[in-house]
């Protein structure tokens, strides 16, 4: 049915993809009446949010008035006239994918996506496809790919600081990375101390079965033995909102009040480490003795390959998904590739 014009059967694009026969926008940047949530990252705005129950558990700390319909990977469910499963994404846990089925053919929206086995949820499924919508954030440019690589010399840097009887410093995005980052350095045996964003994620990892018992909330002066844990962003902003908990630490890092790195202010001689995923550098008057590029979520050629393995024959890129996956996936083969915005569509017949 390549000449079938059914508005019916098209895909739309407004701040976020909107499956037709659903009323189902994925990952809508504005409020709607029923959303997928692809991860606990809360992309997804509306007044009912579809995700996995882990996802679930994440949301429910952010929402004031959640309401939410959960559902586990791979098993099928019904919305309007499609059917639809989620597939694990492997980021994080509950992180996933969606697969929908609907008249015939079968559709995958992806955005966060993780083929390297160094996340904390599932592995990355990739199921049979004729169209795939991709909503990569553009970040995904720029991520790394020696993921493995890049977590043992964390820790060996880690393991260094604290042979010197220096005090570790890590500055890292915390829903995702830290929660690995302190599954990677708990055998270490040191005592990480973590920012109450950072532990607050660390501790719902720990319901859904990460398993750590070092990890305690930041608190107090710092001391040898000790590793700290900061959350990626504005330190400025922590300090300012909490200046009880956000310890001598945080302060260090903004330059303030503990002055140079040579424990002027009777403190072991404190070392800082950047993890970021290649996308905003960090902010210059951190002045970090070390950076780590470590990113969670596919870059522009794993994520042509994962496409290019569903098999399908069209691809829809969102706005601000990379151009370079575009290319990519034409230099691959792939028939129809599309960057979309108000009011383009997809017609999800042409693909058969």
């Amino acid at each position: 049915m390549a000449g079938h014009d059914d508005a019916r059967d098209r895909a739309t694009w407004d701040d976020g993809f909107h499956l037709p026969g659903t009323g189902l926008w994925l990952d809508a940047r504005r409020p709607v009446a029923l959303a997928f949530a692809s991860d606990a990252y809360g992309d997804a705005r509306g007044e009912r949010i579809v995700a996995t129950p882990e996802t679930v558990r994440f949301l429910r700390r952010r929402r004031s008035r959640p309401s939410f319909l959960a559902s586990p990977v791979r098993r099928s469910f019904a919305i309007g006239e499609a059917d639809l499963m989620l597939l694990p994404a492997g980021t994080m846990p509950g992180a996933a994918q969606l697969l929908v089925r609907r008249r015939g053919t079968a559709l995958l929206y992806l955005r966060r996506v993780l083929p390297e086995p160094v996340g904390l949820g599932e592995p990355l499924e990739t199921p049979a496809a004729e169209a795939v919508l991709v909503d990569a954030p553009g970040g995904a440019a720029a991520a790394c790919t020696r993921r493995a690589a890049t977590l043992e010399a964390i820790r060996a840097w880690v393991e260094a600081t604290l042979e010197r009887s220096e005090i570790p410093v890590l500055l890292a995005e915390p829903l995702a990375t830290v929660p690995v980052l302190v599954a990677r350095l708990d055998r270490l045996g040191c005592e990480m101390r973590l920012h109450s964003t950072a532990y607050q994620s660390v501790r719902i990892h720990a319901a859904l079965g990460l398993a750590t018992k070092r990890a305690w909330p930041l608190s107090g002066r710092p001391r040898a033995g000790q590793l700290l844990v900061l959350p990626w962003g504005d330190p400025r902003r922590t300090v300012e909102r909490d200046p009880a908990t956000a310890s001598a630490a945080a302060l260090r890092l903004l330059g303030r009040a503990l002055g140079p790195r040579d424990a002027s202010a009777g403190l072991p001689r404190l070392r800082l480490a950047v993890v970021h995923d290649g996308g905003a550098p960090p902010p210059p008057d951190l002045h970090p003795d070390q950076t780590f590029l470590l990113s969670l979520a596919a870059g522009v050629p794993e994520l042509a390959a994962h496409v290019q393995r569903t098999g399908a024959a069209e691809a829809l890129l969102a706005p601000g998904t990379p151009a370079a996956l575009g290319h990519i996936l034409r230099d691959l083969g792939m028939r129809r590739v599309r960057r979309v915005g108000p009011p383009e569509q997809l017609d999800l017949t042409a693909a058969r």
